[in-house]
């Protein structure tokens, strides 16, 4: 067994877990309902992505560093304004207002 990734997020497992499904690699959550199971929450009891060999290992950490990097990195898109006129965060592509696309 080697672990992919692990933390309090189970969403955040699942979705990697979704995208090496995609891909053909086999993986598992441990602990995936171990939250349910009692109280106390804590590292031991958070979901952990794991595959079982080492050359499912090796294809999943080079598809999924990439990812995990590119979520790391702060969006600094600049805010734009719609033709409604309302500021729109530069990290949306529809107005939040009228739901007007961004012009690029």
């Amino acid at each position: 067994m080697h672990e992919i990734y692990g933390g309090s997020d189970s969403s955040i497992c699942g979705h990697y877990q979704s995208i090496l499904k995609a891909n053909g690699i086999p993986s598992y959550i441990r602990n995936e309902n171990a939250a349910l199971l009692t109280e106390l929450q804590g590292p031991a009891f958070y979901p952990v992505l794991c595959v079982d060999s080492i050359e499912d290992y090796e294809s999943a950490m080079a598809l999924l560093k990439p990812i995990y990097e590119a979520a790391k990195t702060p969006v600094n898109d600049a805010e734009w304004t719609c033709t409604c006129g309302a500021t729109v965060p530069g990290n949306f592509d529809n107005c939040w207002q009228c739901g007007a696309e961004k012009d690029i």
